[in-house]
């Protein structure tokens, strides 16, 4: 039984719609949480967000309200 309740479990977690990433932005510096990809990154958007949601990948950001795509220049 646990294990089939951890599969369930970290299958939600690896699904997209388990959860979404979300950002806080001011200038063009950006914290990510959870981060998937990162947690915090220097972008070419100057949105301010406060804990929306976004879709990251490895060079960037969708916000999903808007559909802008935000480019990461620099990460940690």
């Amino acid at each position: 039984m646990k294990k089939i309740l951890s599969l369930i479990f970290v299958s939600l977690m690896l699904s997209g719609n388990a959860y979404a990433d979300r950002a806080t932005c001011f200038a063009g510096s950006c914290d990510f949480f959870p981060g998937i990809w990162y947690e915090y990154a220097e972008t070419n958007c100057m949105d301010n967000l406060l804990m929306e949601e976004v879709d990251q990948d490895a060079f960037g950001f969708t916000i999903i309200e808007t559909g802008d795509w935000c480019m990461v220049f620099n990460e940690r």
